[in-house]
C-alpha cells in the first residue's frame, strides 16, 4: 500500500496513479473549466458529470418540436424539429424525418422500391425498434453495404459501429428488465475509444435487433470483452475494503451484463464457465468492499457533492448489487443469500427516469412530504415476510423477480 504524504492525511492506495489523482484534492491545481459557469475541475470525469447538469437545464428549456427527427423519436429524447436537429449534430449523426405520421397516407413506390421495403416484414415489430430498424436498413442501402452483406456475412460484420444507434436500442428494449445503468446521465467520451460498458451495451443492442449478422457480431464482441475482462481482472478484483469511492462501477456493470449475455445466447460451455468464474471473482470483491452495505455505500459520497449526483450513485450501486444477487442464483454460484442484501429495494423507477434535475426535485420533494421517500432494506423485508407482516406489496411493485421470491418466503396464512 501507498500512503499519501500530506499531514494529517491517513489515505492508502494500491496503485500510484490512484495516490497521485488523491493527492491533486490536496493541492490546488484545477486545470478543466466549465465552459457554462466557469467552475474549475481537476479532473475531466468530474467535469463531465457537472455538464450533465446544465445539458439537463438546457434540454428542459427548449420546447418540444412538433414533429421529433427519427433518432429522438426512437429514443424518446427532446428534439428542436431542426434538420439537423441539435441532438444529432452533438452526436455527429445522420438526422433524418423519414417516419411517417399515422394518419398520412402511404406514399406510391416503384416496384424495384417495393422489393427494398422492410415495412412488410415488421409490421409487428414494436414502433420504436422498427424506427430504428428502418433507418438502419437505409443507412446500409445508401452505402451499398446490404447486398455486401448478404453476398457474404462475414465481409458485412467489418463495417464501423454505430454506437449510438444500438446504445439506443439497449436502453429502449432491453434495459428494462436490468436497469442497472442510469440512462439519463449515461455518456460516453466522442474523442476516446468506448468504454468497455458501452461496448457491452452495443454487443447487447445488436442482439436485440435480431438480425443474423448483427448477432453473429454480438457473439464476436462478447467472446472479446470476456477475455478483456479477464485479462484486466487485477485492476478490479480485491480482497479489501473500498475508500474514497474507488470502486471501478462501470467495470462492475460491464460483468454482469456480460454474464447475463453468456446465459441470453446459451453461450459454449467453456465460456460459460469463465463468465461463472468471473461472477464468482466479483462476488467476492463485493463482498469484501461493501456493495451490499447500505451504510459502507453512503459512506463513500462526499458531503461536497450534489444530491442529485449523490443519489443516482447510490442507487446505480444498489441497483448493482440486487443484479449481482440475481446473477449469482442464476449461476448457481451459492455465494450469497437474501440476509446479504443489506440494500433498500430499488427504486421504482419515478425518480430514477426522472428526465432532468428539476423534475427529479420536484418528485423528490413531493415523495418527502408524503412520507414515502425512506425505503427498507431488503433483507429486513425479507424478514418481515417470514414472520407475517406486511412488505409484500412493496417489492412486488418495484420487482416482480423479488416479489415472486417473497411469495415463496410468505406464511401460509399470512396475518
Amino acid at each position: 500500500m501507498i500512503a499519501c504524504d500530506y499531514p494529517g492525511c491517513t489515505a492508502q492506495y494500491r496503485r500510484k496513479e490512484h495516490l497521485n489523482r488523491h493527492a491533486r484534492k490536496h493541492y490546488s491545481t484545477a486545470q478543466l473549466t466549465c465552459q457554462d459557469c466557469g467552475k474549475a475541475f481537476d479532473r475531466s470525469d468530474t467535469l463531465r458529470r457537472h455538464a450533465q447538469l446544465h445539458r439537463r437545464e438546457h434540454e428542459e428549456s427548449t420546447p418540444r418540436a412538433a414533429r421529433a427527427c427519427d433518432r429522438c423519436h426512437a429514443s424518446k429524447t427532446r428534439c428542436d424539429g431542426q434538420e439537423p436537429c441539435r441532438v444529432c449534430s452533438r452526436r455527429g449523426l445522420r438526422c433524418t424525418f423519414n417516419r411517417r405520421r399515422k394518419a398520412a397516407e402511404p406514399p406510391s413506390t416503384t416496384a424495384s422500391e417495393a422489393r427494398d421495403e422492410p415495412r412488410a416484414v415488421l409490421t409487428n415489430v414494436n414502433e420504436d425498434l422498427q424506427s430504428l430498424l428502418l433507418q438502419h436498413e437505409s443507412y446500409l442501402r445508401e452505402n451499398r453495404l446490404r447486398a455486401q452483406t448478404e453476398r457474404n456475412g462475414e465481409q458485412g460484420q467489418q463495417g464501423q459501429l454505430d454506437i449510438d444507434h444500438y446504445v439506443e436500442i439497449y436502453f429502449a428494449h432491453f434495459h428494462s428488465q436490468w436497469p442497472i445503468v442510469h440512462r439519463p446521465s449515461f455518456n460516453y467520451g466522442k474523442d476516446t475509444q468506448p468504454h468497455v460498458l458501452t461496448l457491452s451495451l452495443v454487443m447487447i443492442g445488436l442482439w436485440v435487433t435480431g438480425e443474423t449478422a448483427a448477432r453473429s457480431r454480438a457473439e464476436n464482441m462478447h467472446d472479446k470483452l470476456v477475455t478483456l475482462l479477464e485479462n484486466r481482472m487485477d485492476d478490479w478484483k480485491s480482497h479489501t475494503d473500498f475508500k474514497d469511492k474507488s470502486w471501478p462501477l462501470t467495470t462492475f456493470q460491464a460483468i454482469v451484463l456480460n454474464a447475463i449475455f453468456a446465459l441470453i445466447r446459451e453461450a459454449p460451455s467453456d465460456l460459460h464457465e469463465r463468465c461463472s468464474s468471473m461472477v464468482r471473482a466479483l462476488t467476492t470483491t463485493c463482498i469484501a468492499g461493501g456493495l451490499f452495505c447500505y451504510d459502507r455505500i453512503r459512506a463513500q459520497v462526499s458531503p461536497n457533492e450534489s444530491f442529485v449526483f449523490a443519489w443516482t450513485w447510490m442507487e446505480e450501486t444498489q441497483r448493482l448489487s440486487l443484479a449481482l444477487f440475481k446473477v449469482n442464483l442464476l449461476y448457481n454460484a451459492g455465494m450469497l443469500s437474501i440476509s446479504d442484501l443489506g440494500v433498500p429495494f430499488p427504486d421504482s423507477g419515478y425518480l430514477w427516469d426522472a428526465p432532468g434535475t428539476r423534475e427529479f426535485y420536484r418528485r423528490y420533494h413531493a415523495q418527502v412530504e408524503s412520507e414515502t421517500h425512506e425505503r427498507p432494506l431488503i433483507c429486513d423485508i425479507f424478514r418481515d415476510i417470514q414472520r407475517g407482516r406486511k412488505g409484500f406489496g412493496q417489492l412486488l411493485q418495484v420487482d416482480g423477480w423479488l416479489g415472486f421470491l417473497a411469495s415463496q418466503a410468505r406464511p401460509a396464512n399470512p396475518q
